[in-house]
């Protein structure tokens, strides 16, 4: 009887990531509301909009909260003032989105341990080197298959 081989990743246990997504999401990230204070956007409609139009142009990460009905987004975005970094556009223009509507695809990856950043995670390092977070998510994404070997 021959061994099947297996030719494609075993596909990740989906109570693991069902746990790791409510550990994200026990973070308190700021919804569409507190980021429209962060940037001195009154209260209102203007405040969704101002984050759809901002996840549509890729210049911010959000990730669906299905008992919030809504999104939130990842605390890695703003500096320390609240202000939204000038350099998460360019990361998540690096970072794959098919299939990713909800954004827990990129979340994962950023909030996972990364071996390029000597085990920790892409959101940690992002605060203080974000070209590094970006060239290593350019490595992994876009570099060339054979680099590995």
């Amino acid at each position: 009887m021959a061994i099947p081989l297996q030719t494609d990743p075993p596909e990740p246990d989906g109570t693991a990531a069902i746990e790791f997504r409510n550990e994200l999401l026990g973070k308190g990230w700021p919804d569409d509301r507190r980021i429209s204070e962060l940037v001195g956007l009154p209260p209102g409609p203007e405040s969704t909009a101002y984050t759809v139009k901002a996840r549509a142009k890729g210049a911010l990460l959000g990730v669906w909260s299905a008992p919030l009905r809504g999104f939130v987004y990842p605390d890695f975005q703003l500096d320390r003032s609240g202000s939204l970094r000038s350099d998460v556009a360019e990361l998540l223009a690096v970072l794959p989105d098919d299939n990713d509507r909800g954004g827990w695809r990129r979340a994962f990856w950023l909030y996972s341990p990364h071996a390029l950043l000597d085990g920790r995670t892409p959101a940690d390092v992002f605060a203080d080197a974000p070209t590094r977070v970006i060239e290593v998510a350019q490595d992994e994404f876009w570099g060339s298959p054979d680099t590995a070997w």
